[in-house]
Order: structure tokens, then C-alpha cells, then sequence
């Protein structure tokens, strides 16, 4: 139903949850869930974060409700810490289902991605980030988080 992943798939995300990432970019991880600071951002939005269950469900059409519900919480409690940490003027969230809706990697995912005003998020492509900013971003964004944490 609605799948597109090809057979012999190597999804990257699961390829993370496995620990096969970098572990200090990962922001949060729980018994369902995983953030980690993402690997490319929009030139003003460094920080943008992927929000993905552990396991593997390719898109929003298969996602079990109580997982999607699970993610909801933990995308709210990021995009919070988002904007202590790198004190943004907003958070846009984003998820993408099947090609026509731009899905490319085959593993259910949210973006959280810090926002300013005049920031050219629309018309700008994403380029990659490198480890080390990615990592000091991750140490910002867990800081805010273990204050809050229950």
C-alpha cells in the first residue's frame, strides 16, 4: 500500500538508529524515536534537525497511530528546544510521502528546521553540513534538552 522503496533498500536512517552516524549528533532517543542534527541545511537554517521512528516504516500511510502520535510530542519538545538553543524566530516542520510529495529516503521522517525572518528557506537548496558544526549544534540542542527532560 503506497510504497515505493525499492527492493535490496539500504535506508539510511535505519543505517543511523543501527549506529552507523556519527552518535554525537544524535539529540534525543527514546524507546520509539531518534533526532539527530541532519547532515545538509539551508544556508540560514543550520541545526535543522531529523525527527524518525526506530523502526522502519516507509511513510505516513503505514506509520501506526500510536508512533505517529509519540512523534507529535517529541517534534513539539524539539522544536522548544530549538528555539532556546539556537534562539530562532519560528520552527517550520516538514514531512514528505511517496515522489510526487518529494519523499526521498524511504523511512517515515519529520524535519524541524530553526526559522528566521528573510531567512530565503524557499528558494535556497540544502548543502551539506559538516560533522564538527553538526556536533556542536547537537551539544547545544542537548543541553537545552536535559534541563527539560522528565
Amino acid at each position: 500500500m503506497y510504497l515505493h522503496e525499492p527492493p535490496e533498500y539500504q535506508c539510511p536512517l535505519c543505517a543511523i538508529i543501527a549506529g552507523s552516524e556519527h552518535g554525537q549528533t544524535t539529540v534525543w532517543r527514546d524507546s520509539l524515536s531518534i533526532a539527530v542534527v541532519s547532515r545538509s541545511h539551508h544556508s540560514q537554517n543550520a541545526g535543522s534537525l531529523l525527527l524518525c521512528s526506530l523502526q522502519h516504516f516507509e511513510n505516513i500511510y503505514v506509520l501506526p497511530q500510536e508512533v505517529g502520535a509519540h512523534l507529535f510530542g517529541v517534534s513539539q519538545r524539539l522544536a522548544i528546544a530549538l528555539k532556546q538553543a539556537l534562539l530562532c524566530e519560528g520552527v517550520s516542520t516538514r514531512q514528505h510521502n511517496e515522489p510526487a510529495g518529494t519523499q526521498e529516503v524511504w523511512h517515515y521522517h519529520q524535519h524541524i528546521i530553526p526559522r528566521y525572518t528573510g531567512d530565503n528557506f524557499y528558494t535556497e537548496r540544502p548543502v551539506p553540513m559538516q560533522l564538527e558544526q553538526r556536533i556542536e549544534f547537537a551539544s547545544r540542542i542537548r543541553a537545552v534538552l536535559g534541563k527539560s527532560a522528565p
